[in-house]
């Protein structure tokens, strides 16, 4: 389980965190929403360790979350282009922190003709799934959505959700869905929560 206990955060003397405690329990899909500038990707930066919290802390299964990363909870950040190096191909991209893993590129329907093409040369669709496919590594447990398709097409919206929640589901990890899409969140998750309702444990 993943648990962040009153947590809070400011930047030059601005809270953007105030005292907000979460569970998110193996294979939950959880949704979070809240308006931007309210400190979602902030909040996404700390459980994945990013980022110290001026106060609190954040555990998972009941001791400190590892500072060693790769960790096990990955923060997939909203925008794949910045994300990866448009100097390396897809197999370097693919490959820099764990051999690929079959299961994820079959699931993720990332075609193996790709591996000599460079970001510019793929669809956004097609970017976000080879960005995503890098933060399934061996001890990934939670990954963080950090409106992951809100750069999409509906059909590639789709199609991206589609291979990554039965994924995910197969190997007993969580996903924390960062997204202001309220029919994306109803459609996904079991349990949704509003950043600005977060001044106790949810």
């Amino acid at each position: 389980m993943l648990r962040a206990e009153a947590i809070s955060l400011a930047f030059g003397g601005r809270p953007v965190l105030q005292d907000l405690s979460l569970t998110l329990a193996p294979g939950e899909v959880l949704g979070l929403c809240g308006p931007s500038g309210a400190g979602k990707s902030t909040l996404a930066r700390v459980l994945s360790g990013a980022l110290t919290p001026d106060a609190g802390r954040v555990l998972w299964q009941g001791a400190a979350l590892p500072r060693r990363q790769p960790g096990p909870v990955q923060h997939v950040p909203q925008a794949p282009e910045l994300a990866v190096d448009p100097r390396w191909n897809v197999g370097r991209i693919l490959a820099n922190a764990a051999p690929p893993d079959p299961e994820v590129l079959a699931a993720l329907a990332i075609r193996p003709g790709w591996a000599d093409r460079h970001p510019a040369e793929l669809s956004g669709g097609e970017l976000a799934r080879v960005s995503l496919a890098r933060f399934f590594l061996p001890q990934t447990r939670v990954l963080i959505c950090d409106e992951i398709t809100a750069q999409l097409d509906a059909l590639s919206a789709q199609a991206l959700w589609r291979g990554l929640v039965p994924l995910a589901r197969s190997r007993g990890m969580a996903l924390l869905v960062i997204s202001h899409d309220a029919a994306l969140r109803r459609a996904l998750c079991s349990r949704q929560i509003s950043l600005e309702a977060l001044p106790t444990t949810v």
